[in-house]
């Protein structure tokens, strides 16, 4: 019995060369979705319905098994990404980081359980240290299966799309929904100051988070450029945001990359993260 479910699957060529190729991933609850760029051109997107959660074999038989049946059997990529999405997440100014601190940094912001890994990643274009958890199952299953893979946390790929955002337009926010949750980074003055995860339960929930944000940032809700990606959002969750925040529009994730028509119809936002660099 297959333990996976393929959700779509998009190529813009039958053959795909793994060793001139990148690969991200992006972990979810219940499984993951992924990209392969090569040259910035977007040659597939995919998703599939997963267990990557539970014991260290089960991680790598599954994600094994996932990327055999679309005739992916060899992990030789130029680069392989894994994007982390969890709350247990913690920016530090790199001037400022201690790496003998890291435990404590993290855990200023969030339980940590024995069965956590604690990751750090250095951002040189914000210049600062992205400090966040992930399972160690999971941790040790992709690591085996795929040595060269490189973990990001969600949150600061978010960050440093809004960096470049920023630049551009001073004062501007990233809103990220997965499931019942968001992240939300901001930049005030072109300067990251904040960046978090909240749950919701409905629309509501939803912009007191960020007009709270905001508010404690000092941040004109008129004076803001906010960007929303992720999952789909509902009409009253778009006509909320759009009543509270003056500028509200849709996060470009094929800014950097070439998307052919193969890939008209897909919604990219559902790929934000794997297609930004």
């Amino acid at each position: 019995m297959d333990k996976f479910k393929l959700v779509s699957l998009v190529k813009s060529e039958d053959k795909i060369i793994t060793q001139e190729t990148d690969l991200c991933i992006c972990v979810g609850s219940n499984g993951f979705t992924f990209s392969l760029i090569s040259n910035y051109k977007l040659k597939a997107l995919g998703e599939f319905i997963t267990d990557l959660n539970s014991d260290i074999t089960s991680v790598m038989t599954n994600l094994k098994a996932c990327f055999n049946s679309i005739d992916i059997r060899l992990f030789n990529f130029a680069n392989i990404k894994v994007i982390i999405q969890t709350p247990k997440n913690i920016f530090v100014p790199y001037k400022l980081y201690d790496n003998s601190k890291t435990k404590e940094y993290i855990r200023s912001v969030a339980l940590v359980s024995g069965s956590e890994i604690i990751l750090e990643n250095i951002s040189e274009r914000l210049d600062i240290v992205s400090i966040f958890t992930i399972p160690m199952q999971q941790h040790s299953g992709i690591k085996i299966l795929m040595p060269k893979t490189k973990f990001v946390s969600a949150q600061q790929v978010m960050a440093e799309y809004g960096f470049e955002i920023s630049k551009l337009t001073g004062n501007s926010a990233v809103l990220l929904k997965r499931d019942n949750s968001c992240d939300l980074v901001i930049f005030k003055a072109n300067q990251f100051t904040y960046g978090n995860s909240f749950t919701f339960s409905n629309e509501n929930d939803m912009i007191y988070n960020i007009i709270f944000a905001f508010e404690q940032l000092g941040v004109d809700t008129e004076e803001v450029t906010f960007l929303i990606t992720g999952q789909e959002y509902s009409n009253d969750e778009k006509q909320i945001l759009r009543k509270y925040i003056k500028n509200v529009s849709y996060a470009n994730p094929m800014e950097d990359v070439k998307v052919g028509l193969e890939f008209d119809g897909i919604n990219l936002q559902n790929y934000f993260l794997t297609l930004v660099k």
